[in-house]
């Protein structure tokens, strides 16, 4: 607890008398000569803390440092359930366009359109042409792949490879010979 004189309210600018000092007075306080022990005391007095505010301010820190932990996890909880949000339309989307794929697939006229062109369906009656390597006989360059028009590349010389395959010919038919 503090000191304090019995005559003032402990003011380090007060004098016994009660009056207040001269500037002069002040300045030689301040300057360290000849202070007195009273005003030492008082000064001091005036820096500590009370028991009641270190409670207090103790009482503070622990609340503030119990809450850090809920308020980030509130923080991360939420990020969570953005992210899940977002998840949640992403799927509602693709339920969405899978029922009108859905739906498009129950018209028989649509199933029968797809029947034709991707399974080569016919129906009774009609009659089937499949047409093999038919870019080449039109002379249509722009339906061909751009691997099969580019030339290819050997790494070995033609006839290099005429003979190996020559080789390996006779080596089947001496087995089947055997």
């Amino acid at each position: 607890m503090s000191r304090r004189r019995a005559g003032g309210r402990g003011r380090p600018g007060a004098t016994h008398s009660g009056g207040r000092r001269s500037q002069r007075e002040a300045r030689a306080a301040r300057a360290g000569g000849g202070v007195s022990p009273d005003l030492l005391d008082d000064t001091a007095a005036g820096r500590r803390v009370s028991f009641r505010t270190a409670l207090l301010a103790g009482a503070l820190v622990l609340v503030a440092g119990g809450l850090i932990q809920p308020v980030g996890t509130g923080l991360q909880q939420m990020q969570q359930i953005a992210a899940l949000e977002a998840d949640i339309d992403a799927t509602r989307g693709e339920v969405d366009q899978l029922q009108e794929e859905r739906e498009r697939l129950d018209d028989p006229v649509e199933l029968e359109r797809m029947a034709r062109e991707d399974l080569q369906y016919v129906q009774d009656g009609e009659e089937a042409y499949i047409v093999v390597d038919g870019s080449a006989d039109r002379g249509d360059d722009a339906d061909a792949s751009p691997a099969s028009s580019a030339q290819v590349v050997r790494a070995q010389p033609w006839y290099i490879e005429l003979a190996d395959s020559l080789r390996a010919v006779g080596y089947a038919s001496e087995e089947t010979t055997r």
